[in-house]
């Protein structure tokens, strides 16, 4: 990865700075009555450099979020072309099978019908993660046992992950405790990990997930013993679009971060080429 700072992270860090000298300043023209206007005068010159440096990051962001959604409509505009030209390709030849039947009519008609079916499954993949980015910042979060959901979603793949030799181990389900979360999204995020994670393990192999709690954090870990993720690939997994999978719409991981985004939590990613990758979801302890 590029050891060069983003403008966003530079300015982060100027905020920081600048709001560590305020204290300071104000102390010392506290202190010091001769020099207290001028002081004083520095510290507002200081807090409209803050302002401007707070815009100046704003407009940043807005610049990166409207160049986001832009490669996003580009995306699907391109990801939508491939199952319509299909379906249109299959419509045409059941209408000719229609029109000049033969023996082998029935057969054919039934595959057509297979890879329609096979389309549409994947349109509906794509409006379906779209309109998760819509929905991800209008949700509202409430406190719950996340020990118990997260036993409840890991549940729902016990069966995959068995047919492919999977054991699945989960931790500290049972004394995590209370975490505000929403949890029909949330469970996307997870499941979306636990699947690429089984899939990362086509012989087999151990799936962990760990709950744990500090003063400050709640945190879950999924750790896998599969394939791992080339270091190279690993800045970029993250990037909307960006997929190594065949047919991946390379927005199941940029949603599951926008989803920890809006719970305020965030998600970090280790991988050992050949011995697993383990994702690590940390959200504020309520």
């Amino acid at each position: 990865m590029d050891d060069a700072q983003s403008p966003d992270a530079l300015l982060s860090q100027s905020l920081a700075v600048l709001r560590q000298c305020f204290p300071t300043l104000e102390t010392a023209a506290a202190r010091a009555p001769t020099v207290a206007v001028e002081l004083r005068d520095t510290v507002a010159a200081l807090r409209g450099v803050e302002s401007a440096l707070h815009q100046h990051r704003d407009a940043l962001r807005r610049a990166a979020h409207f160049a986001t959604l832009g490669r996003l409509a580009a995306g699907l505009s391109h990801e939508i072309r491939n199952p319509l030209g299909a379906l249109f390709l299959h419509i045409d030849l059941l209408e000719e099978e229609f029109r000049d039947p033969t023996p082998e009519s029935p057969t054919v008609m039934v595959q057509t019908f297979g890879e329609i079916r096979t389309a549409l499954t994947r349109l509906d993949e794509l409006v379906q993660d779209y309109l998760s980015l819509v929905r991800v910042g209008t949700i509202e979060l409430g406190v719950q046992d996340i020990g118990a959901a997260v036993q409840t979603w890991t549940a729902e793949m016990q069966s995959r992950a068995a047919q492919q030799g999977v054991t699945v181990v989960l931790e500290g389900h049972t004394t995590v405790g209370p975490l505000a979360f929403h949890p029909s999204t949330l469970r996307r995020a997870v499941l979306n990990v636990v699947q690429n994670a089984i899939e990362a393990m086509p012989e087999g192999g151990s799936l962990r997930l760990e709950c744990l709690r500090t003063a400050l954090e709640v945190q879950l870990r999924i750790r896998d013993s599969g394939i791992g993720i080339p270091a190279e690939q690993v800045p970029r997994i993250f990037e909307p679009l960006y997929t190594t999978k065949p047919g991946g719409t390379g927005l199941g991981l940029y949603i599951m971060r926008e989803i920890l985004a809006a719970h305020g939590g965030r998600v970090t990613v280790e991988s050992v080429e050949g011995q697993g990758t383990t994702f690590t979801f940390t959200f504020p302890a309520p």
